[in-house]
């Protein structure tokens, strides 16, 4: 064989300490970013706080009073900013949003059989006995449920757990998931995993620095002494029929970067370690400046896309949520899809119907005539034509999908009994009433 030298010219993505530290920041909800900024700034030398805020870093627009505003047509008051609820609040919040009927009753049940980290004590099959309903049904409304926030409540076990966050923070990779399944307890065998999966050190090294960097149990950033809770991320109330949108940073440190480090790091009498030191820390703090500024501005483009698609949700509840994916609100803002599904995990709104996690914007759709309209739309249009119906002679399902077709929405005679059963509404022969 003929050994010849190339030259190979190849693009490759390197992440500095001050792009992952934005892109960390990015993600987290406000209590831990809360944490991390007064941690950074303890320990990085490069970073201040400002104590007294010079005129560039005021604020151009009046500071609002939330303690005392009071929008007189909704009587909506945010009394408190500091009002955190407690997690099984916000998780039976999101059940309300999310189930109906049967499925809402059984995912409660679910939730109320979690133990303190999160995870689900009792098997699906028990709670399948107890409502007597197949076991793929309750596992159904289980993964559900999983999505919701915080992410992999009710997981059966670590490696679901971890899987799912994996998912849902890096996206799909079928190596580290299967060291995730596999391979937990040779996570620190590097030689091992690089002979099994036949992959370079830094490549196995990479993927074990993600999954060290997940959360350990459901409810990990909910640890205390006192009950759970959660503090909004996002302030949203309404002002002269317009939704102003806040973006919650009290109790976070402002930073600048401090002068006699920067000096320092010149200095020509410095070891290459202590230089090599020193540059991380400048980036970092780099880093750590530019990844606040970045979060806010992002998560307030977001959430306000979010607000104009849904006033009327925010205005009259679930009822009115419209159909909206993740991939209309990423082009909206220009932004990637996937990087608006980090951005949007784990954090929540205060909002005039509650205290909700971004994800409870979203719905899934069926097609129209004149578009897409919501599951929730379409539950209230099938209730709206049995409340009219004549009750001597009540539509069958078969019935009100034809109403629904003749009204531009394309449905099939299931769903219809599949969302009517859902509003706890009974079968046509149980809604006749005789003459």
């Amino acid at each position: 064989m003929k050994q010849t030298l190339r030259l190979k010219i190849q693009q490759k993505l390197k992440l500095t300490p001050s792009l992952k530290q934005q892109l960390k920041l990015l993600m987290l909800p406000k209590v831990e970013l809360e944490q991390t900024v007064k941690q950074e700034l303890e320990e990085n030398p490069f970073l201040d706080e400002i104590v007294n805020i010079e005129p560039e870093f005021e604020s151009k627009e009046p500071l609002i009073d939330y303690a005392s505003y009071v929008d007189e047509e909704s009587s909506y008051r945010i009394k408190n900013l500091t009002y955190k609820p407690s997690l099984y609040d916000i998780i039976d919040t999101q059940i309300e949003l999310e189930f109906e009927g049967l499925d809402k009753e059984i995912a409660k049940e679910i939730v109320s059989n979690i133990d303190e980290k999160g995870f689900l004590e009792v098997s699906v099959d028990e709670i399948a006995k107890k409502f007597s309903v197949p076991v793929e049904k309750v596992e159904s409304i289980r993964k559900k449920i999983t999505k919701l926030e915080p992410l992999g409540i009710a997981s059966k076990d670590l490696k679901e757990f971890l899987l799912i966050q994996f998912r849902e923070v890096f996206g799909r990779d079928s190596i580290t998931e299967r060291i995730i399944e596999e391979d937990l307890v040779n996570i620190s065998n590097i030689s091992y995993l690089r002979e099994k999966y036949r992959l370079p050190e830094e490549e196995i090294e990479k993927r074990i620095s993600m999954i060290r960097s997940l959360l350990p149990y459901p409810t990990f950033n909910f640890d205390s002494e006192t009950p759970p809770y959660v503090e909004p991320d996002i302030f949203i109330y309404e002002k002269d029929g317009d939704f102003i949108v806040e973006i919650n940073e009290i109790g976070i440190p402002k930073l600048k970067l401090t002068n006699q480090y920067r000096k320092l790091i010149n200095k020509k009498e410095l070891s290459p370690e202590t230089k090599s030191f020193l540059e991380e820390k400048l980036q970092k703090a780099v880093g750590i400046i530019k990844g606040i500024q970045q979060r806010r501005e992002n998560l307030r483009k977001i959430v306000e896309a979010l607000v104009k698609h849904q006033k009327e949700f925010l205005k009259k509840g679930k009822m009115y949520l419209k159909p909206l994916k993740m991939k209309d609100i990423a082009e909206e803002v220009g932004l990637h899809e996937s990087t608006v599904s980090r951005i949007i995990s784990g954090k929540y709104a205060q909002t005039p119907i509650g205290v909700l996690p971004l994800k409870a914007f979203f719905s899934k759709s069926l097609s129209s005539d004149t578009g897409e309209v919501s599951t929730e739309k379409i539950k209230l249009m099938i209730k709206d034509i049995i409340e009219k119906e004549d009750k001597t002679k009540p539509f069958s399902d078969d019935a009100i999908a034809n109403i629904l077709k003749k009204q531009g929405i394309n449905i099939a005679r299931r769903t219809v009994a599949k969302y009517r059963k859902e509003l706890k509404i009974p079968g046509t022969r149980e809604r006749r009433v005789k003459r």
